[in-house]
């Protein structure tokens, strides 16, 4: 399909970049690295999963446009199916699909061998490491602690990932046009605390608190970055001021998309 793609695009004389391990498979050289491809281009055409889509839109600029070839499992994220691709690329082309733009996650670690700021469309988690454990997490919201409790972690969701990691940790459903992101307990050792949403414009701290054992929490990054987090540091959690833009087709309905993918209100 990617082979098949690259013709058409010549051949309609729009210039074709690959990311370095679409060359090295297609055995061609001049590859450019994953997160630096959606610089390089206009207009960047996804071959995979919500995976591969994540794993470049969660550094792309807003000028980029994104689009997801469903070639994965879910393809949740995904504009066109693997038999669209080539039936619809002129009206790709033509400007035909509209632009979905999505709110991304800032996320700041203060201190610790990965200090430093980070990016995320679906969500930031934190997690224990050690299965059959639990740890204690502090939240704040806009600098007031509002909960301090044990249990697996906590999820910080972007509309977009509210249909990912939350949902499943029992998170609400939130429509991607909302201005907001939901707090959401990952397995909590209380009966009180629950999934919580907030304006994206408000700033969030998690901490992991220092009582008793800790045997290890990682800062995870819409699934795929990952790395321990010391304890006591406030990991912030804030709307990044860059959106990302993901284009749909026409006709396409996000709730439409929750019929057909989860299975929603069946």
């Amino acid at each position: 399909m990617v082979r098949s793609l690259d013709r058409a695009l010549t051949r309609r004389k729009v210039e074709t970049l690959f990311d370095d391990e679409t060359a090295g498979a297609l055995g061609v050289s001049g590859g450019v690295p994953r997160a630096r491809i959606a610089g390089q281009s206009d207009l960047v055409l996804i071959a995979g999963g919500d995976g591969t889509l994540l794993s470049v839109a969660r550094d792309a600029p807003a000028s980029t446009r994104i689009l997801g070839i469903n070639v994965g499992l879910v393809g949740f994220l995904a504009g066109l199916t693997r038999e669209e691709a080539l039936r619809r690329l002129d009206e790709v082309l033509a400007g035909g699909f509209r632009e979905d733009p999505r709110r991304r996650l800032e996320v700041t670690v203060p201190e610790g061998p990965h200090g430093g700021k980070y990016r995320a469309l679906n969500d930031a988690v934190l997690n224990k490491e050690a299965i059959g454990r639990i740890s204690a997490f502090s939240v704040s919201i806009g600098g007031r602690t509002i909960a301090e409790f044990r249990g697996d972690g906590v999820i910080v969701a972007t509309p977009t990932g509210s249909t990912a990691y939350n949902l499943s940790a029992g998170g609400p459903i939130l429509d991607p046009s909302l201005f907001a992101v939901v707090v959401t307990p990952i397995c909590p050792h209380t009966l009180s605390q629950r999934p919580l949403v907030v304006p994206d414009s408000t700033p969030i701290g998690l901490t992991v608190i220092e009582r008793g054992r800790n045997d290890g929490v990682n800062l995870t990054l819409d699934g795929q970055e990952s790395f321990r987090v010391p304890v006591g540091a406030m990991i912030e959690v804030r709307q990044s001021r860059s959106a990302v833009t993901l284009l749909r087709p026409p006709e396409s309905d996000h709730f439409q998309k929750l019929v057909e993918k989860l299975n929603w209100g069946v």
